[in-house]
Parts: C-alpha cells; structure tokens; sequence
C-alpha cells in the first residue's frame, strides 16, 4: 500500500516536470535531412548547432575538415565565421561602452587619437553608432582600398580627403562597410592599450570559457583548424597555409583597422553559445559580459536614435531579419561569406531558439541577403526545435 501511495506521488511530480527540450525529436532523421541539404549545396564540411532555451540541444557535423586527408568535421573543429566577426567583435566594444571607456554617441576620433569627420559635414560627428549600424558614409574607395594604408594617413579630419567619404550626412543613409567595422579594432587597441585579440581573449572568450580568436595560430589546438574551399571542392587555403598568414601581436590602432572585419575562428558550439548570450540578456553560465540595456540596445533599430535617421537593418553589429519564416517573425543575428565560405547565426527571444551554422566551402548563393544554403538548413531546425 505504501509503495502504491509512493508511486502515484511520484507520478504526480513528474506530471509537473515539463518535457526535456527536444523530446520526441529524431536526431538520426533530422541529421540526414541536414546531409541532403549540405551535399545538394556541394558543401565540403559544415556544422549546425541549435539551442533552445538557453540550453544546447542539437549539434549535427557533416564532411571534411580537410579532404585530402580525409579528416571529418566534428563539434571540436574551428571554422573561420568570416563577417559574423562583426557581430562579435561589436560584444567587445559594447563592453567598452558599459564601462565608460568608449562614448556610443561622441566622434570616433576621442578613441582613435584625431579628429574624425565626413569633410562634406564638418560639423556632424561621425559615432561608434553610426559605425555599429553601417551608417557612418565611408566609402572604401579611398586609403580602405589599399591594403598597407595606415589609418593615420587616410582618416584624420586635418587632411580632408574627401575620397574617404561619400556625399552623405552621417546616419542618413544604411551601407554596409567593412571599412568602417574595421575602426572598432582600433578603437578597441587605442583605449585599451592591448591588441584586438588580447583584449577580447581577456573581455569575452575566455570569461566564457571559449577558445577563439582572430589569427588560427593563436588557437589552443592549431591542429583542429578547417582547410577552406571553393563551391567545386577545390581547395583554397589549407589549415597549413592558414597558419601561416601573416599576424602582428602588438598593439597598433593605426595598422590593425581591418582586423574587426572578418578574422575570427571559433567552433560551432561557441558561435551558437553567443546567441544564447544575447538572448540572456549578455550573461551566458553565470558570467556578465554586458548589461541587459546593452544588448536591447544592440538589438532595436537605430532610426531615431542619436544622429541616426535612416531605418537601418542593424541595430548594433546584429542583424535585423524577417525573411526567415513567412510569418515576418524577427530574427537578429549575422551572416558571414567569404569565397565559398560561410557562416550565420540567428536567435530569436521569444521562442528562445539560436541557430548557428558554418561551412568551409559550399554554393554560397543568396536569396533575400541570405544564403539558401543556410536557409534550407535553418528550416528543419526550427520545425524540430523553435516551433510551438
């Protein structure tokens, strides 16, 4: 009788425990859907990794890491995120910002050393905001163009190149520039003293216990780095050559403005746990990285905001999507190509739902700024994971 009594108060309990996120999920099935979608977009090797309320639930590696040697892709495998550095790179400034260090609203020119400002409007500050929402109107046809240009000998106000900018008040109209998001590396070096990937080793990866960074020699296990290729399988650059580009370790603001643009390696699980940083609102494991103002900040619209008057799709180095359902729901996040290379991150606050993919060689092409690869990924996704 006590045993009877035991077990209906056991059942009960277990009555309000709420299903294990994923529950009734095949895994094995939604893995071979993945596989179709990677091998009919040529891919040579990719990763997936999906979260769901806080928590990751699914992680699926597909192909080689390196095809000559037959090596496959595993969880542990770093891949380069190309432009979702971007993305990254702007939870490190916003740091910077939480702690005073950096003005969100003043000229770029108080944390680079010289007066910053567009010579056709002098008087308009050109801000980290602008830079964040890819509406400062540099254009990249000026000293960008040329690699080994300093930024001291381009960009100071003194020596009105007006070949730097675009006929354009600040925040009046969206552009995305790599030339731009490159200045927050040095922002970053010049009011932190340290180079980029010391600083944000010290600010963000290691605080949460990832390995990443923006060279893939100055990884933890350089023999895990992805070799990287073209649509046709052709290799482009192999882990050996990877490790071998060129890196300066000082800290130089004036030659390290191209470093924020497209550097970063990271592993999948990684990429995916930054989404769900966000989404906790820039606490991940116990460990603040941001005030949760910061990253509703990251995450709204600018239009409106201090010197902003064009409705931008970034909000703060994230990505404002609504082209991933039919229903217009939005997601924020980035995405990532370089070659036949890509990346995307995409979290979605209500549902609790993060996507994280990276491939190093696949077809690549766009549909609506997305690339179908990702899409066709994400869809089987968020069917098994997001939905209600």
């Amino acid at each position: 009788m006590k045993m009877k009594r035991f077990l209906c108060v056991l059942l009960a309990v277990m009555c309000l425990i709420p299903a294990a996120v994923g529950e009734g999920v095949d895994t094995e099935a939604l893995g071979n859907e993945l596989d179709k979608v990677f091998k009919n977009h040529k891919a040579t090797g990719g990763i997936v990794v999906v979260a769901k309320d806080g928590e990751i639930v699914f992680e699926h590696a597909y192909g080689y890491a390196d095809k000559k040697s037959r090596e496959k892709v595993t969880g542990d495998h770093y891949f380069n995120v190309a432009s979702v550095t971007k993305f990254i790179s702007g939870i490190g400034i916003m740091k910077l910002v939480d702690e005073g260090k950096i003005d969100l609203d003043a000229s770029i020119g108080d944390a680079l050393g010289f007066e910053v400002y567009n010579p056709y409007y002098p008087e308009e500050t050109v801000s980290l905001r602008h830079i964040m929402s890819h509406t400062t109107g540099l254009s990249s046809k000026g000293g960008y163009s040329k690699s080994g240009r300093r930024l001291d000998t381009i960009l100071p106000a003194s020596l009105n190149r007006k070949i730097e900018w675009h006929d354009r008040k600040p925040g009046s109209k969206y552009e995305y520039s790599n030339y731009a998001a490159g200045l927050m590396g040095s922002m970053m070096e010049y009011v932190t003293g340290q180079n980029v990937n010391d600083y944000m080793t010290e600010a963000v990866f290691a605080p949460l216990g990832m390995d990443a960074a923006y060279h893939p020699a100055l990884l933890q296990d350089t023999s895990l780095v992805t070799s990287r290729y073209e649509a046709d399988g052709t290799q482009y650059c192999t882990r050996e050559n990877a490790l071998l580009m060129d890196w300066d370790p000082s800290c130089d603001p004036y030659g390290h403005y191209r470093i924020t643009v497209g550097k970063i390696w990271i592993r999948g699980r990684d990429l995916c746990r930054l989404g769900i940083l966000m989404l906790n609102g820039g606490t991940l494991d116990g460990v603040k990285i941001l005030e949760p103002e910061t990253v509703a900040e990251m995450m709204s619209g600018q239009q409106g905001k201090p010197g902003v008057t064009v409705d931008s799709p970034y909000g703060l180095c994230v990505n404002r999507v609504t082209t991933l359902l039919e229903d217009g729901t939005m997601f924020y996040g980035h995405q990532g190509m370089n070659e036949s290379t890509c990346a995307n991150l995409y979290f979605e606050p209500e549902s609790g739902f993060v996507f994280a993919f990276i491939t190093n060689g696949a077809i690549v092409k766009q549909k609506n700024r997305i690339v179908g690869l990702s899409r066709k990924l994400f869809a089987p996704c968020w069917e098994a994971f997001g939905a209600d």
